[in-house]
């Protein structure tokens, strides 16, 4: 823990057990220096912080105080329902922003630092703003920035997909496009189809909404076509959901025969297909775009460069057709006013200067490196993976039936262990066998593999 973070939690504490009353007077930043060891800048640090939190408050000249009352956080008792399931599916998003407490991060999201570290300037040489039109600091158009959806379309045209920079709006990141087209096109009580297991946030999202979300199985292949004709038969639900390439958890992608059926599944029952696909740029992927079939009739594509580059540029982008795109555009000015120009401005020089295509290169090269380490390990403790053809950075670990995924993430995070346990990534929360989302990137760690076997394989869960 932070010497700072310590500081405001032994305070806090002291307020919320009653140790320190309302309108006591806290010790002086001199006392609180000797009491903690630390310098006087941390001491005054957190204390502006615990009065930003309304615990705390200065009087000048006289010190600092303990507010005469302290806001009450609301219980879950006293929270909408749906807002309660809709964070109760976050704990794992949660875990992942918070880097510190848990150092072997098998159940990460993302790569680790180490990965990234070529693939963004260390110092901008100032040719982003070379021969740049009109003025940097303002808002810019509303699609984004032209340069960067110029880019995205000629990449999706060398692929044999005829896409015009005005069918792109770039937002912050895949999730804010997931919120857009779930915001602009659903209502209460509205049925969708998404991919069983599948990407938990988006999960959380249809909790917000209150969005009924039915799962279709997810097979080595893609989504299972005969369960997904049925429930689309019987619910009429309005969007499927899915990853074609790369899916998150299980690392698989569709192969075209999935493809072709997913879409004549959506032609048949009038189906808006939303395939959010992060990893479109990685060199090599197995399996068949949805959009490279469709040209954008009825898929909207949702990619991103947060998984690939940098999480922190939050920069994304649809791909629809253009009266989509145009709608998608309006809701993002009536909600955001705009993208981040500055970062698109940024990835887009990434792009020009073969910065990014040669990160990607030496991403991919690693990244098979990993996942031939984690498949020979895993084999080796006698344990299978959901897709023996994965691709981008998942794999969805299969645990014996008798294995208790709360019990073992438990246990993982006492040992110091990040785990992201397969219930998670289940519509229901109720997966058919227990599992583990392994982020291959971070499964280089000897600890992970003698907790396994101890846990798992010795049979102490």
């Amino acid at each position: 823990m932070k010497k700072i973070d310590r500081v405001i939690e032994s305070i806090q504490s002291r307020i919320t057990e009653g140790r320190l009353k309302p309108g006591q007077k806290l010790p002086s930043i001199r006392q609180a220096v000797d009491e903690f060891g630390v310098s006087k800048n941390t001491v005054i640090e957190a204390y502006e912080r615990l009065s930003a939190r309304g615990l705390i408050r200065s009087v000048h000249g006289a010190g600092f105080f303990v507010c005469a009352s302290t806001p009450a956080p609301l219980s879950k008792a006293t929270q909408p329902a749906h807002i309660v399931e809709a964070v109760d599916r976050l704990t794992l998003l949660t875990a992942q922003l918070d880097q510190e407490k848990l150092p072997v991060r098998v159940g990460d999201g993302r790569p680790p630092q180490s990965w990234m570290n070529d693939a963004l300037p260390l110092r901008m040489k100032g040719n982003i703003f070379k021969n740049f039109v009109g003025d940097p600091s303002g808002y810019g158009g509303v699609s984004g920035h032209l340069q960067l959806r110029e880019l995205i379309a000629a990449r999706s045209n060398r692929a044999d997909m005829s896409v015009h920079p005005d069918q792109i709006v770039t937002t912050f990141g895949a999730n804010h496009a997931l919120d857009l087209i779930i915001r602009r096109y659903l209502e209460p009580g509205d049925v969708v189809l998404v991919d069983d297991p599948g990407y938990y946030p988006l999960l959380g999202k249809f909790k917000l909404a209150k969005i009924r979300a039915i799962g279709v199985p997810r097979t080595p292949t893609g989504p299972d076509l005969d369960v997904m004709e049925t429930l689309a038969a019987a619910h009429g639900p309005k969007m499927f959901f899915t990853q074609s390439t790369c899916q998150n958890p299980t690392g698989s992608s569709m192969s075209l025969p999935v493809a072709h059926g997913v879409l004549q599944v959506a032609q048949r029952f009038g189906l808006m297909v939303i395939d959010n696909d992060p990893f479109t740029d990685l060199p090599g992927n197995a399996g068949v775009p949805l959009s490279a079939l469709d040209a954008f009739n009825s898929v909207i594509a949702i990619s991103s460069f947060s998984k690939l580059l940098s999480a922190s540029f939050r920069v994304g982008y649809v791909i629809a057709r253009p009266e989509v795109a145009r709608e998608l555009t309006e809701l993002k000015l009536l909600t955001v006013v705009n993208s981040s120009r500055f970062s698109e401005m940024v990835i887009a020089e990434l792009i020009k200067s073969q910065r990014y295509g040669r990160h990607l290169n030496k991403l991919v090269n690693r990244l098979e490196e990993a996942r031939r380490d984690y498949h020979r390990k895993v084999r080796k403790l006698g344990l299978d993976v959901f897709c023996a053809q994965e691709t981008g950075y998942y794999s969805f670990l299969q645990l014996p039936h008798t294995v208790d995924e709360g019990q073992l993430v438990r246990k993982a995070s006492a040992a110091g262990i990040m785990l992201a346990p397969g219930r998670l990534f289940a519509v229901d929360e109720n997966p058919a066998r227990p599992a583990l989302r392994i982020n291959v990137t971070r499964a280089d760690d000897p600890r992970f593999y003698r907790f396994l076997k101890r846990q798992v394989i010795d049979g102490q869960v």
